[in-house]
Parts: structure tokens; C-alpha cells; sequence
């Protein structure tokens, strides 16, 4: 079988290196001039969780500096090319940065300091994407509160970055108690097929995967169509963008966002869409994380059940 289980890793890749090419060009009249101002750009280490760090920083390397040959650009990006969360977050806060590709996780916190109208999000393989809970359709388990002590799989890649917080939403909603307690063992795995499959051969009662690598899994097999089923699903969610810090100019801001909206058409682009397969990156606003974010609100907020928590611990 071949497990194409991988793409929510290059989704997640090409959000990174559909920003390297033409991220800024001159606005003086000569074109092949370099931007005197660069464009600060951190990228979270987050979004390549799944990708060996050495391998992709020899990628981005390359990339930039064919871009900046070939297109005349000015990048200012730190040297080992991946940012952790809390350099992210610090370089917004300082203004140190202009933009960042990062996740919603790490958005949240500092939300205010972003403008509200310019995200770069993916759409396709690298686009939003909704959460499933998969059980058997023939087995013992076909409500949530059915898993009580059983075995639990979930996927893990950068844009499940939401899923933990969704899951605890679930249980929150039902009285459930925490996810720590509720299963018996909780298993993750990269690949959609080591998350799904244990439910197909019964090795594991329940798994929590993306809809995309279950519709993936579904046309590599039709026998797990048949034999699973969906017993919970999240809203369709955006977790991984570029987002541009206030204030940043915005004819540099357009300039940015032009170049992804014709990045397939142009050589470059088409090349990195097949080697990362992505479709395009497209504009949005602040409102399209509101689902993403309602979640992670609502999984911090404890309930009460007569003096307890929502882990179960004491108020």
C-alpha cells in the first residue's frame, strides 16, 4: 500500500517555501535592484515537526539563495532558518520581525499584534482541514462515552496542532472527564496509516486523524471505507498561515501577497507545487481562525462538576 500519509508534512512545507520565492522586489524603477528593506521573516520550527531539521534547512538554504540570484530579493531570516515558538513570539512582541509562518497555537497569544486583515493561508493538500474520530462500524464502540479505558491513536503533524484541545472540548462536553484518564493508552504516529490502520486490524479501538488522510487512506483502500466510521468531527479549521505584524507597509504586504496568488504560473512556483504538492496560497482575514480558536479557548475553561475540574482535579 502506498501511504501517501505524508502530505499534511509537505502541506505544512509548502506554507514554508511557497514564502521564499519574489518576497520582495524593488519599487524603484530598475527591477533586477535588490528591496532596500528586507522583509524580517521568521518561520516556526513547529511547522516542519515531521521533516529531519537538517533536510529541510539545506532545502530552504538552496531556495533562498536561488531566489535571491535569480529574482533580486532581499531576505533577512535568521541563519539557521527555523524559529522556536518562544523566538517567534519575542520577535513579533519587539518588532524585530515583519511577518511569520507559524501556527495557531502560537498566533493566539500574541493575536493583537498581527493585522487582521492579511493572512496567507493554504487551499488544497496544504488548505484547512477537519478533524474525524474513527471507529470500527461493526465493533462495541459507536459513541464517545463507549471508550471509556479503551485504546486511542492520534495523528500527529503541525496542522493537528488543534486536535488535543478539540479533544478534551469532546470529552468536556459529556462529562468525561480528561483525556489522560478517559483512555486506557493514548499512541500518536506521522503517518495517517499507523493511526488508522490499528483501528482497521482492531489493534486499537478508536484513532483521531485529519479528513484529508482518511479520504487519502479510503481511495488506497476501500476496504477501510467500509469497515470505519466517523463518530465525531471538528469544524473546518485553519492552523498554519503567514501572518504580517501591524504596521508593516502595505504595498510590501501586497507585493507579498501578489506573488502568491500567480505562484503557479510561473515556473518556480509550478516546480515547488509538484516537489511539496500544494495548490496556491490565497488571502484571507483574521475571521477565518475563529474556529481554531474558539476551541483552544474552550479547552482552558474549566467546567464545574460539583467541585471538579475538567481533568478532575479540585477548583
Amino acid at each position: 500500500m502506498i501511504d501517501r500519509s505524508n502530505l499534511s508534512r509537505r502541506g505544512a512545507m509548502a506554507l514554508v517555501l511557497a514564502g521564499v520565492p519574489r518576497i520582495l522586489r524593488s519599487s524603484a524603477a530598475d527591477p533586477t535592484a535588490p528591496s532596500a528593506t528586507p522583509l524580517r521573516l521568521a518561520i516556526s520550527e513547529t511547522l516542519v515537526a515531521d521533516v529531519n531539521i537538517n533536510d529541510a534547512r539545506a532545502a530552504m538554504q538552496t531556495w533562498i539563495k536561488r531566489m535571491s540570484a535569480d529574482m533580486h530579493v532581499t531576505i533577512e531570516i535568521d541563519p539557521k532558518i527555523f524559529s522556536t515558538t518562544d523566538e517567534v513570539v519575542r520577535g513579533i512582541r519587539t518588532g524585530q520581525l515583519d511577518a511569520a509562518a507559524l501556527s495557531v497555537v502560537e498566533y493566539r497569544p500574541i493575536g493583537d499584534l498581527f493585522n487582521p486583515h492579511d493572512f496567507l493561508v493554504g487551499s488544497g493538500v496544504s488548505g484547512p482541514d477537519e478533524y474525524l474520530v474513527l471507529v470500527r462500524k461493526s465493533g462495541p464502540f459507536q459513541r464517545l462515552s463507549d471508550l471509556r479505558g479503551g485504546r486511542f491513536s492520534m495523528l500527529k503533524a503541525p496542522k493537528m496542532c488543534v486536535a488535543p484541545a478539540w479533544l478534551a472540548t469532546l470529552l468536556d462536553d459529556e462529562r468525561l472527564g480528561s483525556t489522560e484518564t478517559f483512555f486506557s493508552s493514548i499512541s500518536s504516529d506521522s503517518k495517517v496509516s499507523r493511526v488508522v490502520l490499528p483501528v482497521f486490524f482492531q489493534q486499537a479501538d478508536a484513532c483521531l486523524t485529519s479528513k484529508r488522510g482518511f479520504q487519502t487512506m479510503c481511495e488506497l483502500n476501500p476496504q477501510v471505507a467500509r469497515s470505519l466510521t466517523v463518530i465525531a468531527n471538528s469544524p473546518v479549521m485553519v492552523t498554519c498561515f503567514y501572518a504580517f505584524r501591524k504596521n508593516y507597509p502595505s504595498a510590501e504586504r501586497a507585493r507579498f501577497i501578489d506573488v502568491h496568488k500567480t505562484l503557479l504560473t510561473t515556473p518556480t512556483g509550478r516546480q515547488l507545487a509538484t516537489l511539496f504538492q500544494f495548490d496556491e496560497m490565497n488571502v484571507s482575514d483574521a475571521g477565518c481562525l475563529a474556529p481554531a480558536l474558539a476551541i483552544l479557548d474552550r479547552a482552558e475553561k474549566p467546567r464545574d462538576r460539583g467541585g471538579q475540574g475538567r481533568k478532575g482535579q479540585p477548583l
